[in-house]
């Protein structure tokens, strides 16, 4: 139930505090007066989407607060799923900052739109004009007939299920699709891939090549510089191992005079043995040489080759071929495995649709199983809102594709009129019997929703009268299950009202503002009063209001 309502900074309201009773509320005012910016207000913590523009200061924030009396043991999953705490009032929030950017809380804690969404249209529903216009949706006539016959549990098991195999025709598709795409390339692929096998590139094949035509480029250099090292260290007759080894033999005569002379010693003897190895293995090296300057075309195409292949791959070394060659191996073993998989789609697919299939033939039969309670409860409805001919019929057939909403084709055929055949909604019913069936709907849906608030903007458009009084017995009987709010431009159902509010606006030095105040019953005679003869008050249309309100 909505306890209290805040609504700050929104378009022409500058700040409006309203709190409510559990039974029926209506809510009157002049055309233009505002009621429909306190539905858009009241819609931002439905979790539609705002901007700036509904700022009336530009320099502060809107903020609508909505507080909720709610059931714990209902609601408990919810705010388990979304893990917030569970507190009673429950308060939604929605801020819109002067930047544009919009905040949603549950009892201060931050929350995203869809949650905001998610628990406000479980707790209450405003009805607006433009809903009616939705009894000719085949969707909205499905949601009424499975709210009718309860069946929550086995739509919301169909819906995951169907979801599911949705799921699963969209990754058979890309399957497809994938696999036709890459048989397509099969060809270049095998190509791609017999070229990096018939090249047999080898590990590190780059590096030697690199390194062989290095030596080869530069060998009579190298060969120089290894002879000069050779005859300089210790070919030569005067050498630079013959001497240090002098140096050496000389200061081991005096090395047992000090430590230093000693450390000395131990140094020259080090830089001899290391000598004596450099100039060996420089000698091994000379002659071990053996360039062969006619491997060097061979080497030089077989390196460009390399580089080519790498280059056409757009890789940054021979190394990264050999990835490559995995790479497009694994692709093509996925191709020759796609086909297996795409059976396995295939059978698995097959099997939801049949799961599927059962659950939708389940909530198909128990439909169809309460046209006959729907109908006639609308029928009878109706009967009392003065439509005494009326006929109400559902019409179904079945559908060859799975929906969202099942295999289920429905339309509602209705006809006013003595003698004359129902047809669509669309096609027959004005714009007051829409008001009087909807009104009727809602009625019954309340009985079996979750729901524990309604707002009703004019439902009452298009009836007068006495059907406008019955029609307002129907709001005041549904109030006493649950909170009905109705914004009304008819004296009869203003009168049934149990609290009354009246919305208008004021013209200060500066700006426009809409204000709300709660009547009391003298207001409230005068201002139906209004409703009856006009703005000038008169004493026969005051008798005639507190007539209505059944006042002595």
């Amino acid at each position: 139930m909505l306890q209290s309502l805040l609504i700050k900074n929104y378009a022409i309201i500058e700040q409006l505090q309203l709190d409510f009773n559990n039974d029926f509320t209506v809510i009157t005012g002049e055309t233009g007066a505002g009621k429909s910016i306190l539905l858009g207000a009241l819609s931002l913590i439905l979790g539609q989407r705002a901007d700036v523009s509904v700022l009336n200061d530009k320099t502060k924030k809107c903020v609508v607060e909505g507080s909720f009396i709610i059931s714990e043991t209902k609601f408990r999953s919810f705010f388990e799923q979304h893990e917030l705490d569970f507190e009673t009032p429950t308060v939604i929030r929605r801020e819109i900052s002067d930047n544009g950017k919009s905040r949603a809380f549950i009892n201060d804690t931050p929350v995203n739109l869809i949650a905001i969404k998610e628990l406000a249209t479980a707790l209450f529903d405003i009805h607006s004009q433009h809903q009616t216009l939705e009894l000719n949706s085949s969707d909205f006539q499905l949601e009424v007939i499975d709210s009718f016959a309860k069946l929550t549990d086995e739509t919301v098991v169909y819906q995951q299920a169907f979801k599911n195999y949705q799921q699963l025709k969209r990754e058979y598709e890309q399957l497809v699709n994938k696999e036709v795409a890459a048989k397509n390339d099969m060809d270049y692929l095998l190509f791609q891939i017999n070229e990096l096998v018939e090249f047999k590139l080898q590990p590190n094949e780059q590096q030697e090549i690199e390194g062989q035509l290095e030596i080869i480029n530069n060998a009579e250099q190298i060969s120089n510089a290894l002879e000069l090292t050779s005859n300089q260290l210790l070919a030569s007759e005067d050498n630079i191992v013959g001497k240090l080894t002098t140096i050496t033999s000389a200061i081991a005569k005096i090395a047992h005079c000090s430590d230093a002379f000693q450390q000395l010693h131990e140094r020259l003897k080090s830089a001899l043995i290391e000598l004596k190895d450099i100039a060996v293995e420089t000698e091994n090296e000379l002659t071990s040489m053996d360039v062969d300057v006619s491997k060097a075309e061979y080497l030089n195409n077989r390196l460009n080759a390399i580089y080519s292949l790498t280059q056409k791959h757009r890789l940054q070394n021979a190394d990264e071929l050999f990835e490559l060659q995995k790479q497009l191996e694994l692709q093509l073993l996925e191709i020759n495995l796609a086909d297996d998989k795409i059976k396995q789609f295939q059978t698995e697919i097959e099997q939801t649709k049949k799961e599927l299939l059962k659950e939708a033939i389940i909530i198909s039969n128990k439909r169809k199983e309460c046209f006959k309670e729907l109908e006639k409860n609308i029928t009878s409805n109706l009967t009392e809102l003065g439509m005494k001919d009326a006929i109400f019929k559902v019409d179904q057939t079945t559908n060859n594709q799975f929906t969202e909403k099942g295999i289920d084709i429905v339309d509602f055929l209705f006809s006013a009129n003595k003698g004359f055949a129902p047809k669509s909604l669309s096609k027959t019913a004005s714009g007051g019997e829409l008001s009087r069936l909807m009104l009727t709907i809602k009625s019954i849906l309340a009985k079996n929703s979750s729901i524990q608030t309604i707002v009703f903007d004019e439902i009452d458009t298009g009836v007068s009268g006495d059907i406008a009084y019955k029609m307002a017995s129907i709001m005041q009987q549904m109030s006493k299950k649950i909170q009905i709010i109705a914004i009304t431009h008819l004296p009869q159902v203003a009168a049934k009202g149990n609290t009354h509010f009246k919305i208008y606006k004021e013209n200060n030095k500066e700006k426009t503002l809409t204000l709300m105040k709660k009547l009391s019953l003298e207001d409230r005679v005068d201002e139906i009063a209004k409703m009856l003869s006009g703005k000038e008050l008169t004493n026969v249309a005051k008798e005639n209001a507190k007539n209505l309100l059944a006042i002595d």
